[in-house]
């Protein structure tokens, strides 16, 4: 019996935690170009999706500390955004450095145009990332967006 809820307990903690460290990766902009289906093999299923237009698929995913929003057509997804919230600008500005540094790694070139924003791009993808100050919520929030691009 004690095993049991020893086992029990174990796998409930595992799957929150995967679910957790999935839904907290903004790295969004590795999906420009894949199917929808990648989608969903990645992060799960979304909150909501939309499939009122045949030509257009739209996933919503939500977290407690952050959204993201997937947009596909028949060629595959050529739109996403993530928005992430911190609780303070040292772990923000860490995420930043490990996005920058993984995308590098993975042929994105970076242009920095200010502190705050950055737009990295490789061919077939350009990406918006930002820092802000959440007046409201005394968070700082980190903004990718990434679009298919012709070049």
């Amino acid at each position: 019996m004690n095993i049991n809820n020893l086992c029990i307990k174990c796998l409930l903690f595992t799957i929150i935690f995967w679910s957790n460290s999935i839904a907290q990766d903004i790295s969004v902009h590795n999906l420009i170009g894949k199917s929808p289906n990648d989608v969903v093999q990645k992060y799960g299923k979304p909150a909501h999706r939309d499939n009122s237009n045949p030509e257009m698929i739209c996933m919503f995913y939500k977290s407690s500390s952050n959204t993201m929003i997937f947009v596909a057509d028949k060629t595959g997804v050529y739109q996403a955004e993530a928005t992430k919230s911190y609780d303070n600008e040292s772990n923000a500005r860490n995420e930043i450095a490990n996005f920058i540094k993984t995308s590098t790694t993975n042929g994105f070139v970076t242009d920095t145009v200010s502190i705050n924003d950055f737009n990295l791009f490789k061919t077939g993808v350009k990406v918006a990332l930002q820092i802000s100050e959440n007046k409201l919520t005394n968070k700082f929030d980190i903004r990718v967006k990434a679009n298919r691009s012709e070049d």
